[in-house]
């Protein structure tokens, strides 16, 4: 029986794109209907349960934005309603989910392959919920998800097919997309990848440049006409925000760049620069240089010195000023690979490799693809390691706060991370002890808590609960009696908890469960999805 074509997919927050490999051992992008290589991470619901998604979503969103839904990638996770529409609630998983149900009939139409198997890219960063909610996205969609995959890993296999260069080396992979940044250090070294340190920021990107330019514009309009107050018409404002991206676009190619504003029967010409551009966004640009030199600082004291590329994706990397910034401040001269298409390509040339690794033999793989055995043996051969992207910890209560000892359920709490960011997986903590807070406690409710902050804080403030699990049968010993709890993270990130008494043997073992949607929500929304009418 011959392997089943596997596809990788950038499921972005501006745009989304997918590839596979060709019979030349090459990844490719698979352009869509209207033949972008990129599809607009935007769907319109033009009626009940009928969906446009892409360019033409885009356009719609002028005339009706209220039934428009986009950036919904930065509520993924996080948040459990992502717009209403036609009178239903929408899950930022229920919009990733249309999507990709988009890209896959998009596919099937320009090629004729049928998408099943995926891998979908996620940004480094992003933490155990929101890669949990990205695979229910592909899961909603009808798609069988192989793996989620950083993005900068991703990027980072397709540089390899790219780059001549021999013996170890070291990328810095800076992805600056539609909503999202982060920055990678990945050390290369024959056939093995392997991340070394991560960080990021999930609210900047190209999406904030356009909303600075958006009030920019809006500034030079009211200026010239202050007795017009156009902020309550919506199709003026979804226009403006058009015209903010296209000049933002434009500006990368060229130094100015014209533009006419019309609203109540007036017309205000507006000239923007480049310089005013970066001037407009100047602290956002300190905050990627910001970013960038907190992981170089990380990676440092892991012992890299240098880095023998600096490898720029995501659309908004495009911005020059975005490379100067980071050459002048770091000393760092950028590189753009394909920034709008590597990730996809990179994707797609991991899911391969996961094909192999799940038992599809290489003469199998050869024959679906037109490839030598030789080729797949190749491309198989290399190994993928990743890291924990955030720390995690369980909340106990803190002793050193006085009422530790007299009212332990009134104390302090707080956050003690057992798996700390940046840790090589697979991870085992081993057992890390605790202690129950009150005499003859029969039972433990096991907090598991991940970080939200920049850097790992053992306030609850800035951490996020993402799971429970008690630990029960415990024998009626006295305040300060201990137990262990380890944590055990696999080279996918999926978090294993195991909690343990070790006189008593009583003992708890829980996968999480991230979020809202257990596996019978996740079947009703597939169920729900798969009615809808999707087209671009």
């Amino acid at each position: 029986m011959p392997a089943k074509t596997t596809f990788g997919i950038d499921l972005g927050t501006t745009h989304s794109c997918i590839a596979s490999v060709d019979n030349a051992g090459k990844a490719v992008v698979i352009r869509n209907v209207l033949g972008e290589e990129t599809t607009p991470s935007v769907v319109y619901f033009e009626a009940p349960e009928q969906a446009t998604v892409g360019t033409s979503a885009k356009n719609a969103a002028v005339l009706a934005p209220h039934l428009v839904a986009q950036l919904t990638k930065r509520l993924i996770g996080e948040r459990s309603i992502a717009g209403h529409y036609h009178g239903k609630d929408y899950s930022p998983e229920e919009i990733g989910a249309l999507i990709l149900r988009e890209l896959v009939r998009a596919t099937k139409e320009t090629t004729g392959q049928v998408v099943e198997d995926v891998v979908i890219t996620v940004p480094a960063y992003f933490g155990v919920a929101q890669k949990e909610a990205t695979r229910r996205a592909g899961e909603i969609a009808g798609l069988r998800v192989l793996d989620v995959l950083p993005e900068p890993v991703a990027a980072a296999l397709h540089h390899q097919t790219l780059d001549t260069g021999t013996g170890t080396r070291h990328l810095l992979v800076c992805d600056l997309g539609g909503g999202t940044f982060d920055t990678t250090v990945i050390r290369l070294e024959g056939d093995d990848v392997r991340v070394l340190c991560t960080g990021g920021d999930g609210r900047l990107g190209g999406a904030d440049w356009d909303e600075r330019v958006r009030s920019h514009l809006l500034g030079c309009f009211t200026e010239q006409h202050p007795r017009l107050d156009p902020t309550k018409d919506e199709a003026f404002l979804q226009d403006l925000a058009t015209t903010a991206e296209q000049l933002k676009k434009d500006l990368s190619k060229t130094e100015a760049r014209r533009t006419a504003l019309r609203f109540g029967g007036v017309v205000t010409r507006v000239e923007l620069t480049r310089e005013k551009l970066e001037e407009l966004t100047s602290d956002l640009l300190d905050r990627v240089v910001q970013v960038a030199e907190q992981t170089v600082e990380i990676a440092r004291a892991k012992g890299v010195g240098r880095f023998d590329d600096v490898v720029l994706v995501g659309g908004m990397s495009k911005m020059p000023a975005v490379a100067e910034r980071l050459e002048r401040r770091l000393g760092l001269r950028g590189r753009h690979h394909e920034p709008d298409l590597a990730v996809a390509k990179g994707a797609a040339l991991y899911a391969l490799l996961d094909q192999v690794k799940s038992g599809v033999t290489a003469n199998q793989i050869a024959g679906q693809l037109g490839m030598s055995a030789e080729q797949v043996e190749a491309l198989a051969a290399k190994q993928v390691t990743t890291v924990a992207s955030k720390a995690f910890g369980v909340i106990a209560v803190d002793l050193r706060d006085p009422l530790a000892l007299t009212d332990p359920l009134h104390a302090r709490k707080m956050v003690v991370h057992l798996l700390q960011a940046n840790t090589p997986l697979p991870a085992d903590t081993g057992p890390y002890p605790f202690a129950v807070a009150v005499d003859k406690q029969r039972m433990v409710e096991i907090e598991v808590w991940e970080q939200t902050s920049e850097f790992e804080s053992e306030e609850p403030s800035d951490n996020v609960r993402i799971g429970r699990g008690i630990l029960r049968n415990l024998p009626p010993r006295p305040a300060g009696s201990p137990f262990d709890v380890t944590f055990l993270m696999s080279e996918t990130g999926k978090l294993t908890v195991h909690a343990e008494e070790p006189s008593s043997g009583a003992e708890v073992r829980f996968e999480l469960q991230i979020g809202a949607m257990n596996q019978a929500a996740v079947a009703a929304a597939r169920t729900d999805i798969a009615r809808h009418v999707v087209r671009d």
